[in-house]
């Protein structure tokens, strides 16, 4: 068994698993005995999910079959390193493109071949035959080529044969499948067949400015609330990450908003400095397969009017304190009232805990008024002795990491 760690902490053993933030916390990996279909809209490809699900189960020891029938498997191989997600000895893949083309391809112990492509028989009876030999997961790239190259009975009838032998040999299956704006019939009849449906689109408004997944059902988890839909963006390297396109960073002058966006982003700029004073700041997170840009305001109150517009287009936000300042409390509260953010997720993150003259959190949370339900996070220096009070100081992992996953875990 393989083990996944969400943004809880709390290890999921799961074999196979999807390898995806939130994906594999929302239904906690994928069961044997179980298929998952994977429907994307033509705007909006798919094969990224299968690349990243094929990787982290065959770097986990899964073994795992491929039926390609949308490229070469060289070319597969390729896209799949442009992720950085290499194949290894775990990975078999069903050749059912070469003999399309008319490209000799040859059986190794790796690459197993369809010489006829259009022969129906011989593409299921290869499938199933090869999927009987032990693997943990089979992923089909991609399904509705097979109904384009046949029909959608041929399809319902495949799925039928691999959920048998999914079930005798303890398999699971990812189908990859792009609705091309079939039969709503024909598309409803797939779903029946499986035991899960996720869906990926983009948000489109004349171009695409958004994709996101949302799982439309499954069989084996209880969703009270239902599920909630997922920003995301397909990255080389790294796959598939959540995405949070703006999350602000707000708190008075000097409180530590530099510091907690450079000691949690890998890229963090100064956008401007005014007077030696950082006014702008910006970075990108990757965290636990969440990926979120943050946004940092100015401290001054000759910024002020700045606020209401920074703050637009924000999902969630991060106030930051100074421990030692409760003076400065009020004007924490008038800067987030200012952004005009209402009824976003607010993290506040309690910098300079380790400082002499640091209130405890409940003392905090008292002066702030906070409510008992909003996230209060202390942050601490890395080191004191190298603390530049023209530099922003390195905040201690521990609790930007904290702070990262309360907000993420809320806004998802």
């Amino acid at each position: 068994m393989v083990e996944y760690r969400g943004l809880d902490g709390i290890p999921e053993d799961v074999d196979p698993y999807f390898g995806i933030a939130k994906l594999d916390e929302q239904l906690k990996g994928i069961p044997s005995k179980k298929i998952v279909l994977i429907s994307a809209s033509p705007s909006v490809g798919n094969e990224v999910f299968g690349y990243q699900i094929i990787h982290k189960n065959i770097i986990s020891n899964v073994k795992v079959l491929v039926f390609l029938n949308r490229t070469s498997p060289q070319s597969y191989l390729t896209e799949m390193k442009e992720y950085d997600f290499p194949s290894n000895d775990n990975m078999v893949i069903i050749d059912a493109y070469s003999g399309i083309t008319g490209i000799k391809s040859d059986e190794t112990d790796h690459i197993k071949v369809i010489s006829n492509p259009y022969d129906r028989e011989e593409v299921k009876s290869k499938i199933l035959s090869e999927l009987k030999n032990g693997y943990g997961l089979l992923v089909m790239d991609s399904l509705s080529l097979l109904a384009d190259f046949f029909d959608f009975q041929y399809v319902n009838s495949l799925i039928k044969e691999i959920q048998k032998i999914s079930e005798e040999k303890d398999a699971a299956a990812v189908l990859l499948f792009t609705d091309w704006g079939y039969d709503k019939d024909n598309v409803d009849k797939i779903i029946s067949e499986v035991n899960s449906v996720i869906e990926v689109k983009g948000i489109e408004k004349r171009v695409i400015f958004g994709q996101y997944f949302a799982v439309l059902n499954c069989d084996w988890v209880k969703a009270n609330d239902g599920f909630s839909s997922v920003l995301f963006k397909s990255m080389k390297p790294g796959g598939i990450k959540v995405y949070f396109p703006k999350i602000l960073v707000t708190g008075p002058t000097d409180a530590g908003k530099s510091s907690f966006i450079h000691s949690a982003s890998h890229n963090a700029v100064s956008v401007d400095k005014l007077g030696g004073t950082i006014a702008l700041d910006h970075g990108s997170v990757d965290f636990e397969g969440y990926k979120a840009d943050l946004f940092g305001t100015p401290g001054q109150e000759r910024f002020d009017p700045l606020l209401k517009m920074l703050g637009g287009e924000a999902i969630g936000v991060f106030l930051v304190i100074d421990s030692t300042k409760p003076e400065q409390f009020p004007r924490a509260i008038e800067m987030l009232r200012k952004t005009e953010t209402y009824g976003l997720p607010v993290v506040v993150i309690a910098n300079k805990a380790d400082l002499k003259g640091a209130l405890k959190k409940e003392e905090i949370r008292a002066k702030l008024h906070l409510d008992s339900a909003m996230a209060l996070i202390q942050t601490f220096a890395e080191d004191l002795s190298k603390v530049d009070p023209n530099e922003p100081t390195k905040l201690k992992d521990e609790g930007v990491h904290e702070a990262l996953s309360v907000l993420f875990k809320q806004l998802t």
